[in-house]
């Protein structure tokens, strides 16, 4: 039922709902004051698309250690804003065929760390 009820949120709302989510949050995390709330919006894009649960990384299970404050804001403004917006639109890309769905939501889950090197949720 789980499945199903996925599927059809998937199929009815989710695929143009995270496009409207993910594009906001971009824009969000391109004003230093919404930076924060870009960033946890893009946290929760897979559970927009699929409405599965934000877990922990599923390579390690854990969160890992962060890097420094100065070294992820460099680099937001040298290549995060542009990365992240690359990587969201090839993960949502995918996401829209059944055959790239699992690329996709992987993709998508790394948006934050491609775009503020941010890598615990």
């Amino acid at each position: 039922m789980e499945f199903l009820k996925r599927t059809l949120w998937f199929l009815l709302v989710g695929w143009w709902l995270a496009l409207l989510w993910g594009l906001t949050a971009w824009l969000f995390c391109m004003t230093f004051v919404l930076l924060p709330l870009g960033a946890s919006m893009f946290n929760r894009l897979p559970q927009v698309l699929t409405l599965k649960p934000v877990e922990h990384d599923p390579w390690t299970g854990r969160p890992v250690r962060e890097l420094s404050w100065w070294l992820r804001a460099a680099w937001f403004v040298f290549v995060g804003w542009w990365l992240g917006l690359v990587c969201f639109k090839v993960g949502y890309l995918l996401c829209l065929s059944i055959v790239g769905m699992p690329l996709g939501v992987w993709v998508l889950h790394r948006v934050p760390l491609a775009m503020t090197l941010k890598q615990s949720a």
